[in-house]
């Protein structure tokens, strides 16, 4: 009996746990559009490319060192009085490094990397501005359309019963036809109303699944009251003065001018010599002696 009990109990709570799983935040919404919007995604792709390019620009200015190594085998044979047969094998190694002293455009380079990748990180912050953007439209677009259903659907619900009372009063000769006809026609655009909210809300649904790639998406509506924060600052000019300094947009276009600006230094660079600092080992390795003979020097 008490398993029968608690059934009912645990059906209920699981309910409002599925319903609870179902709704979705407004951050929650952003997570999942930004691992699988197209936009954003490419963003992120390009802004790892352009942190590999930095690296690339710093191979410039760090030593390079080279290993290279060789092994031979011959036969030697020898003909003469006591013919001999013999193999021989010949071993070379070498080691070359370089270190780049004076080389301005690499230095140049390697600026240009640092900027660039501060630039690549400028607009990976507009793409997931824009995609915070996107994300919200679509997010309150679907709650605008839910209210909109709501109130059209409690509209329907008093002209039903205005045309209700309307058919009332013509049956017991209250009202004429007219009073009715008009009652009929105020539901009849009630009803297309509803269906154009509904279909509209399909819509808004549809535009935010595909943005943050979940079937069947549901925002959770907003607690009321609704109360939002004051602002920090009260007056255009501090916000301004603010937007160029967190701005990405101005960020990208400042970054620009510094790496265009590093372009024209590393071109006047071309004339300028270069020094660099380089040493070689290398060793030779004969097993069982050489196929060369042996001549003294006196």
């Amino acid at each position: 009996m008490t398993v029968f009990r608690l059934l009912p109990l645990s059906l209920a709570l699981s309910t409002a746990l599925c319903a609870s799983v179902q709704a979705q935040s407004l951050v929650e919404m952003y997570e999942s559009a930004r691992a699988f919007d197209a936009a954003y995604q490419s963003a992120k792709s390009q802004f790892d490319a352009n942190l590999a390019k930095a690296d690339q620009a710093r191979a410039g200015t760090l030593p390079t060192v080279n290993l290279t190594a060789n092994a031979n085998q011959s036969s030697f044979y020898n003909s003469a009085l006591n013919p001999t047969d013999r193999d021989f094998s010949n071993r070379t190694m070498g080691v070359t490094a370089l270190q780049p002293l004076y080389r301005p455009a690499n230095w140049l380079t390697f600026e240009q990397g640092k900027k660039q990748s501060l630039l690549a990180q400028a607009v990976l912050r507009t793409a997931e501005q824009d995609l915070i953007v996107r994300v919200s439209q679509a997010y309150f677009d679907v709650l605008a359309s839910q209210d909109s259903l709501t109130f059209v659907v409690a509209q329907k619900a008093a002209v039903a019963e205005q045309l209700a009372s309307a058919k009332r009063n013509f049956e017991v000769g209250t009202s004429t036809i007219t009073d009715t006809r008009e009652a009929q026609a105020r539901y009849d655009l009630v009803i297309a109303q509803q269906i154009a909210a509904d279909n509209d809300l399909r819509v808004k649904k549809i535009a935010l699944d595909q943005l943050t790639g979940k079937a069947e998406a549901k925002p959770k509506p907003l607690k009321l009251p609704l109360v939002l924060p004051p602002l920090s600052a009260n007056t255009v000019t501090t916000w301004v003065a603010r937007s160029e300094e967190i701005l990405p947009a101005i960020q990208q276009a400042l970054l620009n001018l510094d790496v265009a600006k590093l372009e024209t230094q590393k071109a006047e660079a071309g004339h300028k010599p270069t020094l660099d600092l380089s040493g070689s080992f290398s060793g030779t390795q004969n097993v069982s002696g050489s196929t060369t003979p042996n001549v003294g020097n006196h």
